[in-house]
């Protein structure tokens, strides 16, 4: 017999140089795999101290009187509203609005007219968008009609938090 079907022994020293290699790249899986972890939990940090954006709206038929569209009258600290976006697809060649922006710059003062914007006749377009300021003591946006028919206009606030 020529040795066919004969085991060779295992070579120990090749076996036990395998298992060190192995374990070398094991290691260093391990440090890729907490490196990696740090990136993690930097971006999570991150993205845990970004501020997030709510919205909320609702629809206000004019009567002819000063009515608040929206009102933050006492936030529990500093307050970023972003926006305030109003539709104007309901209103008229004949229809004269003018909205108003109040802030509270005192705790216990009264909302003062910070901006007042007036539409008279036709929007150029449909959708009126207003940038507004942070506040601590408090913010409304009132809308009046002054001239024509009462209507229907949706708004909507966007605020981060």
């Amino acid at each position: 017999m020529s040795g066919e079907g004969v085991c060779n022994p295992l070579d120990e020293t090749q076996i036990l140089a395998d298992i060190a290699t192995l374990q070398v790249a094991v290691d260093d899986l391990d440090a890729d795999v907490v490196l990696l972890q740090a990136d993690v939990d930097a971006i999570e940090a991150i993205a845990e101290a970004e501020a997030i954006l709510e919205e909320t709206g609702g629809e206000l038929t004019t009567d002819g009187t000063a009515q608040t569209m929206y009102i933050n009258n006492a936030p529990a600290g500093i307050y970023k509203p972003i926006c305030i976006i109003i539709d104007f697809a309901n209103h008229t060649a004949t229809e004269t609005i003018v909205i108003r922006e109040l802030y509270r710059i005192a705790p216990a003062g009264p909302l003062t007219v910070h901006d007042e914007y007036t539409y008279i006749g036709l929007v150029d377009d449909a959708l009126v968008k207003i940038e507004l300021s942070p506040t601590r003591y408090g913010i409304q946006i009132t809308i009046e009609k002054t001239a024509g028919t009462n209507r229907a206009y949706d708004w909507e606030v966007f605020y981060e938090v």
